[in-house]
């Protein structure tokens, strides 16, 4: 990992106040900062946010929200492209391209079960682009953090007092084994992932503990590519990769996109990370910029 782990423990020392209260992962199920391209059918149970286009055939959003909700619960910067039927089954669709829908189905929900739960509305790119910093610093964060439990034989194991523990692995070892979970006196995970282009034979499955998806996170903190292949558990930070899978995500996902099937489950991540002082604007700005961190608003706006 050398220079650019060393590069995101500075980072993460300027940047990690930017997150003293629940941030975007525990808002949404799903986040993409580019296009959703799913390559079959695609339920996501919580809120959603897309950059940039929404694709696919026949998608369903807020499968597992309360019907009676008024707000925007899926967010589209781009157009609606989505063939079939949408189905929007709890709240409101924003959306700030074009409407080339052949058709929306609200399901019954607040809005009568008609097409009434669209709106074109403006500023769903500066939304993007905050999000997206936000969720990059974030994942600096984290992978500035010193690893606290052991990872080997299959097994992450956390034997320390603190309530988050912090694991360490390459992508080559984390998808060439079945992996259990013992957290110990800790209640929340974080398992730092490295590695550019990463995609799971088959081989690796998520056994014993961890089922309290609510409480972990895979930060993929340089992957440009990512299939997890099995139903993962756990919430997923990979926010410059295209990810891609061929079952559930029992979490919340970040991506650049996502090409994948399957449903996202509404399983938020459930940490916040500590309050630590901000550091001058201008000098987060020059830092991030340094980083690469606002290429996805350079790349929208070119």
């Amino acid at each position: 990992m050398g220079f650019y782990k060393n590069a995101l423990i500075s980072a993460g020392l300027l940047s990690c106040s930017l997150w003293a209260s629940a941030g975007p992962l525990t808002d949404y199920s799903l986040i993409v900062f580019e296009d959703l391209s799913p390559s079959g059918s695609l339920h996501v149970h919580g809120r959603t946010f897309i950059g940039g286009d929404l694709n696919g055939s026949s998608p369903e959003f807020a499968n597992a929200l309360d019907k009676s909700l008024t707000l925007d619960t899926v967010e589209v910067a781009g157009d609606l492209n989505a063939s079939g039927w949408l189905k929007v089954n709890a709240g409101a669709l924003a959306y700030g391209g074009a409407n080339n829908l052949s058709g929306v189905n609200c399901n019954g929900n607040a809005y009568g079960g008609s097409a009434s739960c669209l709106h074109q509305v403006s500023g769903l790119d500066d939304k993007a682009a905050s999000l997206y910093d936000t969720l990059k610093g974030e994942s600096i964060y984290y992978a500035g953090l010193a690893a606290t439990g052991n990872v080997g034989g299959g097994l992450f194991s956390y034997a320390g007092v603190d309530d988050l523990a912090v694991f360490e692995i390459s992508g080559a070892d984390l998808f060439n084994s079945n992996w259990a979970l013992d957290l110990g006196a800790a209640s929340y995970a974080i398992i730092n992932v490295s590695g550019v282009n990463l995609s799971n034979s088959g081989a690796t499955n998520l056994n014993s503990g961890f089922g309290n998806y609510t409480n972990i996170l895979w930060n993929f903190y340089e992957a440009d590519t990512l299939n997890v292949g099995n139903q993962w558990k756990g919430s997923v930070l990979a926010v410059d990769a295209v990810v891609s899978t061929w079952n559930d995500f029992e979490g919340s996902l970040a991506a650049k996109s996502y090409v994948g099937y399957g449903q996202v489950h509404n399983f938020p991540w459930g940490y916040t990370p500590p309050e630590i002082e901000l550091p001058e604007p201008s000098v987060l700005l020059l830092l991030l910029s340094g980083l690469g961190l606002l290429g996805w608003r350079r790349a929208r706006s070119a």
